[in-house]
Formats: C-alpha cells, sequence, structure tokens
C-alpha cells in the first residue's frame, strides 16, 4: 500500500512540472501614462517564441514586460515536450519552479541556466 501514496506524489508533481506558461505572456506590454521616460526590458513574443527587446516612452509599462531576459524566459519561454526528454523535461521545468518560487518568497531574484 505504500505504492499508491508514492505514484500519487509523484502524478501531483509531475502535473505541476508540466504547468502553462502564465496568460500574461500572451498578451501585449501595456504602456501606461504620458511620461518621456525611456523604459527599457523584455517582452516575450508568441510569434517568434522567444524573449524580444521592448522600449516605450512611458511612465510604466504593465503586462507583458519584463526587466531583464532571464525573468521574460524563466515566466514564459516554452519548454521542452515532455515525450522528447521526460528526465530532463521533468528536471528543468521542477528546477525553474523551484527558483521562481524561492524568488518570490525571498523577493530576489536567483541565478538562471
Amino acid at each position: 500500500m505504500k505504492i499508491l501514496p508514492t505514484l500519487s506524489l509523484i502524478c501531483v508533481i509531475m502535473g505541476l512540472a508540466q504547468g502553462q506558461t502564465d496568460i500574461i505572456c500572451s498578451t501585449e506590454p501595456l504602456p501606461v501614462g504620458l511620461c518621456v521616460d525611456r523604459i527599457v526590458g523584455y517582452t516575450y513574443s508568441s510569434i517568434r517564441n522567444r524573449c524580444v527587446n521592448y522600449e516605450a516612452r512611458t511612465c510604466e509599462v504593465r503586462g507583458n514586460y519584463f526587466a531583464n531576459r532571464n525573468d521574460c524566459e524563466a515566466k514564459c519561454k516554452p519548454v521542452r515536450a515532455f515525450r522528447d526528454a521526460p528526465f530532463t523535461f521533468f528536471v528543468e521545468r521542477a528546477m525553474a519552479q523551484a527558483r521562481n518560487l524561492i524568488s518570490r518568497i525571498l523577493s530576489v531574484p536567483l541565478f538562471s541556466n
């Protein structure tokens, strides 16, 4: 009977690791305010399937906007398919989610790949 809880835990972890990308990644960056400040960062382009440079003259940018490429890729970068490399897929997703969780808890960005 010990195998059932273990199998359940593995299924839950795999489900978390295969989570969909954030909905924010499919939206456009939203400039807010009429300021002359130049804001430079990154936005995820679903057409190009990667993070691209973004620049706007505005007070603030909301939505699909990230101050650096690492944050953008951590949130939006498509992951390798499970069927292509199951172990690598699981490890990469689990590590990325652990880094994001710890980063949110500590409010400090952690190193990235």
